[in-house]
């Protein structure tokens, strides 16, 4: 009976130890790409700061890392077969593959809400566009075809629409559009580059960077998703910009030009509690986070 109840007090400490040391920090993950260790490589760290983990090993730059929905895979960029391609791996770095192969670049991948497609932007006969394809990288689809620039496409959490910015009316600003390319509609209009929107996970809100024409600097603002009732989110000296946000919407993650190169930092949905998740005299840029 002694022994019964050792091996029984045994067993649930070790399920204690493992629960321990498989848990994941509650506030979630944030994947991000640094220059901390030379070429630019895509990392992860915990939302409260910890758990810093290098996912790429490569001499090429990978760049622009996007969590799928079920957090199990991440889409990025790396040039290490020769220009920018998008690739996808598991959330631990492993299983690496290729899913363009255009002798054009190709940026900013945006899993959508079911997992089965990417959007992204990419540069076919020196024009850049929106496309959209299977997330195994097949049926790529153009969905943008003006002569000028159309970058960072962010799906709506019903997938049917896409937010990106453009400067086909003379500055960067933004715009939605159905999820097959049709129905473009202008959301901001102003002197200064609105750019890099981005839906809340409710859909309620977006958030855009604000800023840039002729200085170095930009802060972030939010509006309602027809573009009415923008109001700034920040007020901040320097540049912050690439928000995404929390899965629970509470939260944004940014990078930040406040100390002279681009750290990742978070603040409340309403502009509140400024906090500096990393610190490294390398840029950290591209933050996306997921549970």
């Amino acid at each position: 009976m002694f022994q019964i109840a050792r091996l029984v007090l045994l067993i649930s400490l070790l399920m204690l130890l493992d629960g321990c040391t498989t848990a994941r920090d509650p506030e979630g993950r944030i994947a991000f790409n640094s220059r901390r260790d030379g070429n630019s490589e895509i990392y992860l760290i915990n939302a409260n700061g910890g758990g810093l983990q290098r996912l790429t090993f490569t001499d090429a730059h990978e760049t622009c890392p996007a969590w799928s929905p079920d957090g199990a895979q991440l889409a990025f960029v790396s040039n290490c077969d020769g220009n920018e391609e998008l690739y996808v791996m598991q959330a631990d770095g492993s299983g690496q593959r290729r899913l363009t192969r255009t002798p054009g670049a190709e940026f900013h991948p945006d899993w959508s809400p079911d997992g089965r497609r990417i959007a992204f932007r990419a540069e076919r006969e020196s024009n850049i566009d929106i496309y959209v394809m299977a997330a195994d990288g097949s049926d790529e689809r153009r969905l943008t075809t003006d002569p000028a620039v159309d970058h960072r496409p962010r799906w709506s959490p019903d997938g049917k629409r896409l937010l990106f910015g453009s400067n086909r009316d003379g500055n960067f600003e933004v715009y939605v559009m159905n999820a097959d390319g049709t129905g473009i509609a202008r959301l901001t209009e102003s002197d200064d580059w609105e750019i890099f929107p981005c839906f809340s996970p409710d859909g309620k809100s977006i958030v855009f960077a604000s800023g840039y024409a002729g200085r170095r600097e930009a802060d972030l603002h939010i509006m309602d998703p027809d573009g009415k009732r923008e109001r700034a989110l920040t007020s901040n000296p320097g540049r912050e910009e690439t928000q995404c946000w929390s899965p629970d919407g509470k939260r944004l993650a940014f990078q930040a030009e406040f100390d002279g190169n681009f750290e990742i930092y978070i603040i409340n949905r309403d502009g509140s509690g400024l906090r500096r998740l990393t610190h490294d005299a390398a840029s950290d840029n591209w933050p996306t986070w997921t549970r």
